[in-house]
């Protein structure tokens, strides 16, 4: 067996310890790969709250960039691209995560730094972009694929959708989640919440989440659960405000923001159902999660939900309000129904979405592109 020791950088993070999936996904491969003696870096913004320059053995490089949604990826990917060249730091491997790092892959390959690129999902179909980011983000992936030297995503939805569109072969490595412990009420309890009494959404506030259709759906509902809208997301509170009009005061909806530690926790150990109505995912690691606890999830039945989810969840048409309202109300009166699939959430999850084995497969492909 191969024992070198691997020095890898991950091009780039919003905050390791506090952000979204990329950050997660980061935070959990990397922190593995630094206790099989590997030494790894992250490239990281440096205004999404304070950023430590060590992290469970992970040095951590902040950057600036232009603070703007459209831009923020694109400049720190810049700024850490042009760092690697002019520093001369070597690495064996540079982790690209999306396009957005990936299209500095070429500047990289000619100054002799190997590259894998991991997609997180196909950016340009994300409905918050104009014609023209469409345009740019796929002038981006172009570069991307045609600069890294391996290539990885997170689904197999992705992988079949880039060997049929480019004639790439892109190597399935999943998202993944940890079994977790059960938490009891104690610190949700504040938001006026009591276990088995509410439906969880915790996400990224942003439009490709879905979260204008649950609210209307769940307020056609006549139910005494609760919903939580749990997460935040910078550069966002046009959108934001839309869904709080849509709440339009309603009791039963609750906004706590971005929720961390214990009381996130508790959120998913409690929730009578998880519902993640997204228009588009790359592998949702916080479905995984919910998962992960053992809840009955709902989701829209777009492929990567589907793919994620198999027999152990239920879908809705995605898009679709009355019929996400209809599956919710099935859901909330049926508790045997709901309970129906707890265990095979959390074994699906622990038998697909390791992320020990994840890392398994991390080792060996960086191994084959350090070459």
């Amino acid at each position: 067996m191969n024992s070198r020791k691997l020095k890898i950088a991950f091009l780039v993070v919003k905050n390791i310890a506090r952000g979204g999936g990329i950050e997660k996904y980061t935070l959990e491969l990397g922190s593995r790969l630094v206790r099989r003696g590997h030494e790894v870096t992250v490239y990281s913004m440096g205004h999404y709250g304070e950023v430590a320059f060590e992290c469970e053995g992970m040095r951590i490089v902040p950057l600036p960039c232009i603070q703007h949604s459209a831009l923020e990826k694109l400049t720190v990917s810049a700024a850490a691209a042009f760092k690697l060249v002019f520093s001369g730091e070597k690495y064996d491997v540079v982790h690209l995560h999306s396009v957005a790092a990936g299209a500095f892959a070429p500047l990289l390959r000619l100054r002799g730094y190997r590259c894998a690129l991991q997609m997180h999902g196909v950016e340009w179909h994300r409905t918050r972009w104009s014609a023209f980011g469409r345009n740019m983000l796929k002038t981006l992936e172009w570069l991307s694929l045609k600069g890294a030297h391996a290539f990885t995503a997170v689904s197999n939805t992705q992988c079949n959708f880039y060997h049929e569109r480019n004639g790439v072969e892109m190597r399935y490595i999943s998202t993944g989640a940890d079994i977790k412990d059960h938490q009891p009420v104690q610190e949700i309890f504040k938001l006026g919440l009591e276990a088995e009494k509410y439906v969880l959404f915790a996400s990224r506030l942003v439009y490709e989440k879905g979260a204008h259709y649950l609210i209307p759906a769940f307020r056609a509902l006549d139910t005494d659960f609760k919903l939580v809208i749990a997460g935040d997301a910078k550069g966002e509170e046009q959108y934001k405000k839309q869904l709080v009009d849509l709440a339009e005061g309603d009791p039963r909806i609750i906004f706590p923001g971005f929720v961390e530690g214990r009381a996130l926790v508790e959120l998913f150990s409690n929730a009578a159902v998880y519902v993640q109505p997204s228009e588009i995912e790359g592998l949702s690691i916080a479905l995984l999660e919910a998962m992960s606890y053992g809840n009955c999830c709902l989701v829209s039945d777009i492929p990567e939900n589907r793919e994620a989810i198999g027999e152990a969840g239920f879908t809705f048409k995605n898009k679709d309000t009355n019929d996400l309202n209809a599956q919710l109300s099935r859901l909330l009166s049926d508790p045997a129904l709901r309970k129906s699939v707890a265990v095979q959430a959390s074994k699906r999850v622990e038998t697909e979405y390791n992320w020990d084995k994840i890392a398994d497969e991390f080792e060996c492909l960086y191994r084959e592109v350090a070459k």
